[in-house]
This record gives structure tokens, sequence and C-alpha cells, in this order.
């Protein structure tokens, strides 16, 4: 799909505010709501937006996240299709991509404490033996979501964030996870679509929404985009510290907020210190922001480029498969 200036426009406010309404749009980009509605409709069916997405703090219900690295060994077509038809139905699987380098999986996991990871990992190397050949398990503490800057004229940050070590928990009854399952993968449902999938009141739905907004369960809303359709590619940064060094770490997550090829960041607990999700059009560009932080921060010892190949499955609430 070719990309005009009308469709840039839409892009650029839904990446601000996922949840704006069609009749502002409207009117900040010059258009009829006719006209908005059927550009987003298009949008989505070329897949240039893959979805509008809940950013859900699953610490706050005491989940903890893993994101994994695995490598294949001798795997066949069939077996690789019914690998990735488990990870997309598995409740606990956040994030599932065909990468490269030396990995070639990757998967995010919300569980709620190591033992349980590792029996995610004995059913998991169970079900398939001898088709996963290694893995590097790396746990998220902190995690960092950005708004699409290369869309952006106005390149001010915008983050999101989420501390995944919080402590403190938040009691949700039966109508608060109906409403985060509704709208994990479509904020723009609006209050009264809502109100009859969770048969409440549309008032009931506003103030439930607006109490999740402030304990942080909703942390916020982000459009989520197939890179390549804009001519982007998508890239994993694993950057380790030759010795322990909160201050620069605090530093490069502000540059990562202020760079433009830098969509999300997350503060990594063993090896690996930092892991940056890159959106950038060439390997020579990602060449270039590479020595550029390595010239800013001295105290990086090592680092992994892994390109993304291909989103398997985002599922931000994958839990609501079971939890009711």
């Amino acid at each position: 799909m070719k990309l005009d200036l009308k469709d840039t426009k839409i892009l650029q406010e839904l990446d601000i505010n996922p949840r704006i309404r069609v009749s502002k749009l409207a009117k900040k980009v010059r258009l009829s709501q006719q006209v908005v509605d059927y550009r987003i409709r298009k949008l989505q069916e070329n897949e240039v937006i893959t979805h509008f997405g809940t950013i859900i703090n699953l610490s706050k219900m005491g989940y903890k996240q893993y994101r994994t690295l695995f490598q294949f060994n001798n795997i066949t077509e069939e077996v690789k299709h019914k690998l990735i038809n488990y990870l997309t139905g598995h409740n606990k699987v956040y994030w599932a991509a065909i990468i490269g380098s030396k990995w070639d999986l990757f998967v995010v996991v919300f569980v709620e404490n190591y033992e349980e990871f590792e029996n995610f990992l004995d059913k998991l190397f169970n079900k398939f033996p001898n088709v996963l050949k290694d893995y590097e398990a790396l746990n998220v503490l902190y995690h960092e979501f950005y708004k699409h800057k290369f869309l952006q004229l106005d390149k001010t940050p915008f983050t999101i964030k989420m501390d995944l070590a919080s402590n403190k928990l938040i009691n949700l009854d039966k109508i608060d996870l109906c409403i985060l399952s509704q709208i994990k993968a479509n904020s723009r449902l609006s209050s009264l679509e809502i109100a009859k999938k969770c048969d409440v009141s549309y008032k009931t739905i506003q103030n439930r929404i607006k109490n999740l907004e402030r304990d942080n369960i909703i942390s916020g809303y982000r459009v989520f985009l197939r890179s390549e359709k804009y001519n982007y590619k998508a890239y994993l940064l694993l950057i380790s510290f030759y010795s322990y060094g909160r201050d620069v770490e605090k530093k490069m997550l502000n540059y990562a907020r202020n760079n433009e090829f830098i969509t999300q960041a997350t503060k990594l607990f063993g090896r690996w210190s930092l892991l940056f999700h890159i959106r950038i059009k060439n390997e020579r560009e990602l060449q270039n922001l590479i020595i550029e932080i390595r010239n800013k921060y001295s105290i990086i010892g090592d680092y992994e480029i892994i390109p993304i190949f291909e989103d398997i499955s985002i599922d931000h609430f994958p839990m609501s498969k079971t939890l009711k």
C-alpha cells in the first residue's frame, strides 16, 4: 500500500492518541469523518496498522516478564507451523516473533514466578523434542514504549512507562477483566460497545477505565504498525555493561526516549543490561546508530543485533484466555 500525505497525517495523530475520536481526528487532518474512517479501515486491511493496543501493566496483577531467545535444531516447516500455533494459543505468551542472527525465535512470556517459567520451558521442550537447540532467558525489570518518532515532525519524547518490579498488586473483578479482554487489541472500542460485551452500563465502563488508568493497570495506549510497510526494518539491540552503572543506565534510557529510531526500551537483570527495539531504514543507518551509542557510553561491554523477520503473535493480556 502506497501511503500518501493524508494517510501519514492520520497515522501521526493516531500515534499520539490511538483513542482519538474520528470527529476530532477529522478536524485535525482537515478531512471528512467518512474519509478518515475509510482510510483507517484501509490502513488496517493493508496491515499498515496491525492493531490499537492497550498497554496493560501485568506486574500489577502479580506477573513477571521473561524474554526468551531460542535456536532451532533441524526444524521442518510442518513442525515450525505447529510450534507457531502452540505459542499463538498459549495463555502466557505476550509476544512471539521469528528472528535472525544466531537465534531463530523470540518469545515474551508473563508468569507468576520463576517456577512457572521453568514449567513453561519444560512443556515447550517436551512438546517439541529435538526442535529447540538452545535458549537464553532475559528477566525484565522495567519497560518503556515510545511513539513512532520516524512518523512525527515533532520529535518530543512521549513515553509509556511500566515498572515491572512493583510489588503493589491490584485486585480485579470480573468486570475489570472483561474490559481488559475487550480493549487489549482494540483500544478504540467505545464505552457502549464494551458495555454490551460486559453486560453493564457504559457509565460503569467509563468509570472502571478511569480507575484502571489511575492504578496504572492500563499504562497507556499505542498504535502498532508493520514498519516494513513504511520501509523500516525491525531490530532488537542487546547491550551489556563492563560494570554496574545505574547513572549510565538512566542516561541511556533518556537517550532512547529522544532517539528517532528506538521505539521501546527494557531494563534487564542478568548478563544483558538493556534491550532496545529499533525501527530503521537500512543496515548503514543501524551501524551509525550503534557507533553513536558506543561513542557516547564507554561503559558498554558487549552488544548483539538481532533482526526481527516476522511477528507470530501479539497478545497484551494472554491470560484473559483462562481468567474469568
